[in-house]
């Protein structure tokens, strides 16, 4: 009769970061955006107590858009040239195609600021830092390397 070996004390938690989600470490400079977010949950809170019906709407959109920007991530990620075609991501709260996605990687270089700021609000990613700082994150949101190789 053979047992199976004792797992006691050998269980390891992986903590890979969830581009999808917040993150747990505020920088003080965020202040701003945390007041933002609970004001968005406080509202998301009384939506769904008035309307349960139009929470789950909401939240079956968001579901749906993390779905659809997982596997386009996994898509990106896989691309070889910067002249190849990037599958686009979509808003998380509209599940729409987002504004001035760029076509390629090449077309990320060409994007301003105020651009890569509408898409990454659009995901409701990081907007610390600098340009260069904004840009490796789309890079990253998109799927892509941070810094291009």
């Amino acid at each position: 009769m053979s047992t199976a070996p004792s797992t006691k004390g050998t269980s390891k938690s992986l903590n890979i970061p969830n581009p999808n989600l917040p993150s747990k470490d505020k920088a003080p400079s965020e202040a701003g955006s945390t007041a933002a977010s609970k004001k968005a949950d406080e509202s998301a809170a009384a939506i769904a107590q008035n309307d349960p019906a139009k929470a789950i709407e909401k939240l079956e959109t968001r579901t749906k858009a993390v779905n659809a920007n997982n596997i386009a991530r996994v898509a990106n990620s896989q691309l070889t040239s910067s002249d190849e075609k990037l599958l686009p991501l979509v808003s998380l709260k509209t599940g729409k195609s987002l504004e001035n996605f760029p076509t390629t990687s090449k077309g990320l270089e060409k994007l301003n600021l105020v651009h890569i700021d509408q898409i990454l609000t659009a995901l409701e990613a990081e907007r610390s830092g600098g340009e260069a700082k904004r840009r490796e994150t789309l890079r990253v949101q998109i799927g892509l390397k941070a810094s291009p190789a």
